[in-house]
């Protein structure tokens, strides 16, 4: 926990107006820049994504349009890209399709995360296609998420049914964990043979079942007969997900990753428990997890992880539960955060969280604690 007089400071540097239009930016000054998102040097990337944020969207929108498309250093491509989505300009929808087959990987994976967040049910012919062709370990779990967005369609149903048991484990994980996020009760039937097998997916396919919920969650929970500790903490997470027993749970997980002979896979499927109930919007939950970095701070960076998973996942959810949160609690929210950014390297996430603050501050009074809040994010978050 940061001193009071910290918090002030860090809170005055958040005061300024940091998201001022940089109307003086001339578009000649953008091309120098767009080339420094890919610079070896950490602050000179950094400073060319904040500037290219603060440039006016009339100027540096067609530009990075036109990085994403031409520009010879594939990393540039894949950043711009990222930056451009923060945007939200009307012409990106129909860049997006000329991507789903580039032949950049980073590319591609961006383009099926902008398809989750913005699904169109035309492109799931498209994105059936990719499903048989794509290999690219990083790429492939994106275009699971796209394709399970737009799961109406029966024949999009049945292919992400058939990848629960297809594959490698990396690749099943990926299924079963974004079919449980997305709610799919039509693969409950073929993830639940899955929580009765001792192995890695045997967490993932637990808590799926409670986030998919049901009338025959309560049913499939109770089956699961293994005794691991990590297994067991995933069962708690998944009844509470389910809708049952949620106050016993929340406090069963905080104690067992607190607990001094757990294992580290224990801990951290207690934590992730935590996480897991905290995204379904359960405040007291989030609040617990939080907790466990101040009581144990060797529980810091495993907190930090899934916290930031959550903030980017649920970017709306955590800036309002940092509005509604004490003051003294914020800045050792705001380092988690910062520390779990650093470790995920999830940029296209990271980038709609901070499109969701930048949001935020807009919307708020000039002078308001909510806007001087967004703008210590803003600062300490490096965007």
């Amino acid at each position: 926990m940061l001193c009071g007089s910290l918090v002030a400071a860090l809170m005055a540097v958040g005061a300024r107006p940091v998201l001022a239009q940089a109307s003086a930016t001339p578009p000649a000054n953008l091309k120098p820049l767009i080339a420094n998102l890919s610079s070896l040097e950490f602050p000179t990337r950094m400073n060319a994504a904040r500037q290219l944020r603060r440039a006016p969207a009339a100027e540096v929108v067609p530009a990075l349009a036109d990085a994403v498309r031409h520009h010879p250093d594939e990393y540039v491509r894949n950043r711009a890209f990222i930056l451009l989505t923060a945007f939200n300009d009307r012409g990106t929808p129909a860049l997006v399709p000329d991507l789903l087959k580039d032949r950049n990987d980073r590319l591609r994976a961006s383009a099926y995360k902008w398809l989750e967040q913005h699904p169109d049910p035309r492109l799931a012919p498209v994105l059936l296609a990719a499903l048989q062709t794509e290999v690219a370990e990083f790429v492939r779990p994106a275009l699971i998420d796209a394709l399970a967005a737009v799961d109406q369609e029966p024949a999009v149903q049945r292919a992400l049914v058939g990848e629960v048991g297809r594959g490698l484990d990396l690749f099943r994980s990926a299924v079963i964990d974004t079919l449980g996020r997305h709610h799919a009760g039509y693969a409950a039937d073929a993830i639940a043979p899955v929580t009765a097998n001792d192995g890695p997916l045997q967490v993932d396919a637990v808590l799926a079942i409670g986030r998919i919920g049901g009338a025959k969650a309560d049913a499939v929970l109770a089956a699961v007969k293994s005794t691991a500790p990590e297994v067991q903490h995933a069962v708690r997470a998944a009844t509470c997900l389910a809708g049952r027993d949620c106050e016993a749970a929340i406090a069963a997980l905080s104690a067992g990753a607190t607990s001094a002979s757990a294992r580290p896979v224990a801990v951290r499927a207690a934590i992730n428990g935590l996480g897991a109930i905290a995204e379904a919007g359960n405040a007291t939950a989030l609040r617990a997890l939080l907790d466990l970095a101040t009581r144990l701070p060797a529980l810091h960076e495993d907190v930090a992880i899934a916290f930031s998973t959550l903030a980017v996942r649920r970017p709306a959810a955590v800036l309002e539960w940092l509005d509604s949160a004490p003051e003294a609690s914020r800045p050792a929210a705001i380092a988690l955060l910062k520390d779990g950014f650093d470790t995920l390297e999830e940029d296209f996430g990271e980038e709609q969280f901070y499109a969701a603050t930048r949001a935020m501050y807009w919307q708020a009074a000039e002078d308001s604690p909510t806007r001087a809040l967004m703008s210590t994010l803003l600062q300490r978050l490096e965007f």
